[in-house]
């Protein structure tokens, strides 16, 4: 079971319907008119976080043939429930996952891997997983992103879906119809998936209405609900955010100049320290360039411990002789790592 939302000209109304299997197929079911407010089936038994859900549609499901069951009911009326009693149900479902629960869990993955979904599912369910734009590797998406979709009639999915893009921002309901409805692969090059903002407006206006013309017309895909001689309903607000957002204008553009000045860069180095030659460095070490040439790093501190203790300005040495030594050491320390005698 599962409620489903309509908007009317005196406001939304919400039915509790079925997707029920028949010639084999899901259909969609209708089975109670719960009015403006599911929540008015609700009843609250005491002042604890208990509940169960009116007599009278109880009953009305019966009379249809109907068995509720309450861990179907809760999971149905779930987002009507006071905010306490949906934060007690939620934290005890997610401590107490039953074998049952698990078995079924892992039926439905397999179920998924195993199950064709609809393009324009995939694509509306991969955007609303990854907010990707480019979904040029849909096909690669793991099958248990899909689950939810199992098992349900088209008039459910749609439910589903329009629930779920609750979460979409009013820059995203302007790329998402772009995107789910693949306008960019009427475009050639790889542009089109990531700056839409790039293309004239006038054809990816024309492109767009084109797709939403071919799934309207899609028998296969409305099989439960039946293509229409207008708009289906549910395509309506597809086509409402399309043409009522824009694209944001100026990312292609900050990003160019972005790669542009990257590839300009050039590499410069930090400005070396103020190092020795050679020559005065072995002779502030108290060492011969001869015999520098067969100095590793261990023997080389060694030697500048011991001239170390000797010019340390704690031990009567001065100190510009010893950041002097220390200029040597660093001179002499870098050839060594490098390889340059």
């Amino acid at each position: 079971m599962y409620i489903a939302k309509k908007r009317t000209r005196r406001g939304t109304r919400y039915f509790l319907r079925q997707s029920v299997g028949r010639r084999g197929a899901l259909k969609s079911r209708h089975l109670f008119d719960l009015g403006g407010n599911p929540a008015d089936y609700l009843v609250y038994p005491d002042d604890g976080c208990a509940f169960y859900v009116h007599e009278d549609l109880c009953d009305r499901l019966l009379e249809l043939g109907v068995d509720p069951d309450n861990d179907e009911l809760e999971r149905v009326f779930f987002p009507f429930l006071d905010p306490e009693t949906q934060r007690v149900i939620q934290a005890f479902s997610h401590d107490h996952l039953t074998a049952g629960a698990k078995q079924e869990l892992r039926r439905s993955v397999n179920q998924a891997e195993k199950g064709a979904f609809h393009i324009f599912d995939r694509r509306r369910m991969h955007y609303l997983r990854f907010a990707a734009m480019d979904q040029t590797h849909i096909r690669a998406a793991p099958a248990k992103i899909y689950r939810d979709l199992l098992d349900k009639s088209r008039d459910e999915i749609e439910q589903y879906f329009m629930e779920k893009e609750n979460i979409l921002t009013a820059r995203e309901k302007k790329i998402y119809p772009y995107v789910i409805f693949n306008v960019a692969d009427a475009f050639p090059g790889q542009l089109p998936h990531r700056y839409p903002e790039t293309l004239p407006r006038e054809q990816v206006d024309e492109c767009f209405l084109e797709a939403v013309c071919r799934l309207n017309a899609d028998a296969g895909f409305w099989a439960d609900l039946g293509c229409t001689d207008g708009l289906n309903e549910y395509l309506i607000r597809y086509v409402c955010w399309f043409f009522d957002n824009e694209f944001s204008q100026g990312a292609y553009l900050e990003e160019w100049i972005r790669e542009w000045m990257d590839r300009r860069r050039t590499f410069q180095a930090p400005p070396a320290k103020n190092r020795m030659e050679k020559d005065e460095a072995v002779a502030v070490m108290g060492i011969s360039a001869h015999a520098f040439s067969g100095y590793t790093v261990k023997t080389l501190t060694r030697q500048y411990r011991r001239m170390a203790r000797r010019h340390h300005p704690d031990h009567g040495g001065d100190h510009e002789g010893f950041i002097r030594l220390n200029r040597a050491f660093e001179t002499l320390l870098a050839r060594l790592r490098s390889g340059i005698r």
